[in-house]
């Protein structure tokens, strides 16, 4: 989701994240509402990007003189967890010209109902959070002990479908987020993708180490994707690092149907079935195990 031609967008868009309208109320007094704008609606393909969580501080500062051109913020997960650092995140990543994106970490695995609600949630939570209508806003679909993953191929395509569905009537532009492995093996993406074309973001890792820049000769082939994850440690700043393959807009709620023509066919290796990134995020209740890829030290309030 960016690239240094970003900047030209923001010197108009940046001039203020807060636009005035003037609002009369019913006895007739003129008011000022202040209204969240995003410093930066468009990124260019092969732009830089982090994915941050309540591990990570609400000054995005570091990232954004690295190189990051945009910042998915989670904003929630499940039906009562939101993220405290969120509206912070995406305060400071719009005052660093970065396009803000969200995400919501799910529960629902398989079961469509639950979707639905989870996808209300994470409308109502982005919202709260001063993420900007028309923003992408992705499902954390992932194996973990709240996330069943091992449903029907399709029963997983429909929850994750239903999700998104919500996520649009909301105003939001969703996404979908997993490893390569499970998107491969778990869901049906052309289905998705019939739906909400260039609307997948792939964990895919070449190493569990640092690094700094992506491997295009490494990507994973797969159509109609938008983002790729390939490092939970981007640039020793133990922060996830994405590239966006496609254009990216967060003006409209519809995705962006640009070619996917960036993609690369050395991706051999599966994941089996591990994703990312912002493990879950310590819900009040049943709290999953610490992650292995985040510092222990480190904890989620």
């Amino acid at each position: 989701m960016r690239s240094t031609n970003k900047k030209f967008i923001s010197a108009l868009a940046c001039a203020s994240a807060m636009t005035a309208l003037a609002i009369v109320d019913p006895m007739g007094v003129t008011k000022t509402h202040q209204v969240a704008q995003a410093a930066t609606d468009n990124v260019p393909a092969r732009s830089a990007g982090v994915d941050v969580s309540s591990w990570q501080s609400t000054n995005l500062n570091q990232q954004a003189k690295s190189g990051a051109q945009f910042a998915v913020v989670k904003v929630s997960e499940g039906t009562n967890y939101q993220n405290p650092n969120a509206q912070g995140q995406i305060q400071s990543a719009e005052q660093n010209n970065m396009m803000t994106m969200g995400y919501h970490y799910t529960h629902f695995g398989s079961d469509s109902n639950r979707a639905v609600q989870e996808g209300n949630y994470a409308v109502n939570s982005a919202q709260q959070a001063g993420l900007p209508q028309g923003s992408y806003l992705a499902a954390d679909w992932e194996q973990d002990v709240n996330n069943n993953t091992n449903g029907s191929v399709a029963a997983n395509t429909n929850a994750i479908t239903s999700f998104m569905d919500t996520v649009h009537d909301g105003g939001y532009n969703p996404m979908l987020y997993s490893s390569e492995w499970l998107l491969k093996n778990k869901v049906d993406t052309n289905k998705i993708s019939e739906k909400y074309p260039n609307a997948l973001w792939v964990a895919k890792y070449k190493t569990n180490g640092r690094e700094d820049n992506p491997d295009f000769n490494y990507f994973p082939s797969m159509d109609n994707v938008a983002i790729w994850q390939y490092t939970q440690n981007w640039r020793g700043q133990n922060v996830d690092g994405n590239v966006n393959v496609v254009p990216l807009s967060n003006k409209t709620n519809t995705n962006n149907n640009t070619s996917n023509n960036a993609a690369n066919t050395n991706n051999s290796n599966a994941n089996n079935g591990q994703s990312s990134s912002q493990a879950p995020a310590r819900p009040n209740t049943n709290k999953p195990a610490q992650p292995t890829n985040k510092p222990s030290t480190n904890t989620n309030v």
